[in-house]
């Protein structure tokens, strides 16, 4: 699952992309980590695109950071319906930009590294998310600021795409098309059901370079058998499911 990323456009430039205001100036590291701030896109208010920070590990509704035994980097699609994710898959969407991520791999030519997913261009890939907030006002209340609050995003994550598959991973995240975006960010509250279709028909598969980042640690070889198990389960699903987790009744 996906626990670092990279964003290598700034502020001013993502916000001119993607036609999205700044509603308050922030620091970023070109790295993302678990805990560690990103920029999103979600709908504020007046109906319009905001980029916000967002930390990288949804905090559910109703806990505090200290509450929280790891990150909750990662929400499968297969699981949405599911506690903590159903609370903002209601209404609480938002889309993370990202030039590029990192996995681990334990098959084909690249076993035993980890191994960075680049896109051939610049512009950034949009990954499909889900957030939370915590202290003060929630994002868009009227009883605050938006400055107010501390938000959290969870990546949705997906069967792998085929590159990641054939080089040792998984899963994904869940790249959308920029067209359909807005749809995606939609700030009313729909059924589960409806999110699905909308990630259905706007799901994107990028053009992807892979590179070795880096050997693990020998420690890795006694985690292989525990990863070619997921990887047969995945394949297995995916022959029921369809490559996106998303089954057929979904429409």
């Amino acid at each position: 699952m996906c626990n670092r990323f990279n964003l290598k456009t700034n502020l001013a430039t993502l916000t001119d992309l993607f036609d999205a205001m700044l509603g308050q100036s922030f620091e970023t590291d070109a790295d993302v980590f678990p805990g560690r701030p990103t920029p999103a896109l979600a709908i504020n208010r007046d109906g319009r695109r905001e980029c916000l920070p967002m930390n990288f590990g949804l905090v559910p509704f109703g806990k505090s950071p200290a509450q929280q035994k790891r990150p909750l980097t990662n929400a499968r699609v297969e699981n949405l319906d599911k506690w903590p994710w159903r609370s903002s898959i209601q209404s609480y969407r938002c889309v993370v930009p990202m030039n590029g991520f990192r996995e681990p791999c334990y098959w084909g030519e690249t076993a035993g590294t980890e191994v960075d997913f680049t896109l051939t261009d610049e512009r950034p890939m949009l990954a499909a998310a889900i957030f939370s907030w915590y202290q003060d006002s929630p994002f868009g209340d009227d009883t605050g600021s938006a400055d107010q609050a501390v938000f959290s995003m969870s990546l949705i994550m997906r069967p792998a795409l085929p590159i990641v598959m054939q080089h040792g991973h998984h899963r994904s995240p869940f790249f959308l098309a920029e067209a359909g975006i807005d749809e995606w960010l939609a700030r009313e509250p729909r059924p589960l059901q409806d999110s699905l279709r909308v990630l259905k028909t706007n799901a994107a598969d990028p053009e992807l370079v892979a590179t070795v980042a880096r050997q693990m640690a020998p420690a890795w070889k006694k985690r292989q058998a525990a990863h070619l198990k997921k990887r047969d389960e995945q394949v297995e699903a995916i022959q029921t499911e369809g490559p996106l987790g998303i089954g057929d009744s979904v429409v």
